[in-house]
């Protein structure tokens, strides 16, 4: 049997407080929810919990960080480089929209928080810069390659952000007819972006 380094040990300790955080802020909400409740949660002693995370604050990022999947979208776009640019954007958009159902609970918990709080959202902007960077680089690659015709790859991918999150938001807010197509979405927009409205006839 493999025995496990103090690196991956630390890793699945991290893990555990984040998947006991997630758990207990979407229950709670962030003010209701203490340090002491995500230790209980996570089987640990509190003092634990300030050998990974700093404060309350710094846990609540890491957890963005981990809902946003920030991180890995490089490694998202190289795996789908060779698709074309309408299979690749129906492919990324239906493995977000399934992660945002998964998570919709713990979004409605933080979103408030990263609103009303300068500071959390300063450095929420320096955690999503990565994933803006790796969207921009991938779209750019594609428009040199003569995929995007005319259209600006830097607000290309803020568009695409911004009508995820207006998404998002009307599902916090239980818009029935998102409740009940949320699945359709992906293959949706795929099809509004890439044939366009339909035009009336003259």
């Amino acid at each position: 049997m493999r025995a496990i380094g103090d690196e991956e040990r630390g890793d699945r300790r991290r893990t555990q407080i984040l998947d006991a955080a997630a758990r207990v802020l979407a229950e709670r909400g962030y003010h209701r929810t203490t340090v002491r409740d995500i230790a209980r949660e996570a089987g640990i002693a509190d003092g634990t919990i300030y050998l990974y995370f700093s404060s309350k604050q710094e846990l609540l990022l890491a957890l963005i960080a981990q809902l946003g999947r920030f991180a890995e979208r490089r490694d998202d776009f190289a795996e789908h480089a060779g698709m074309d640019l309408r299979e690749f954007s129906r492919t990324y958009m239906a493995r977000r929209f399934a992660q945002v159902r998964e998570t919709r609970g713990l979004f409605t918990a933080v979103l408030p928080e990263l609103l009303a709080d300068a500071d959390l959202r300063e450095a929420f902007a320096e955690r999503v810069a990565e994933a803006y960077e790796a969207a921009d680089a991938e779209l750019a690659r594609r428009a040199r390659a003569g995929e995007l015709g005319d259209l600006d790859p830097e607000l290309l991918v803020r568009v695409a952000a911004a009508t995820g999150l207006g998404l998002l938001m009307l599902a916090i807010l239980e818009e029935p007819v998102l409740a009940r197509r949320w699945d359709e979405l992906p293959e949706f927009l795929t099809g509004l972006w890439f044939k366009g409205p339909p035009r009336e006839r003259g």
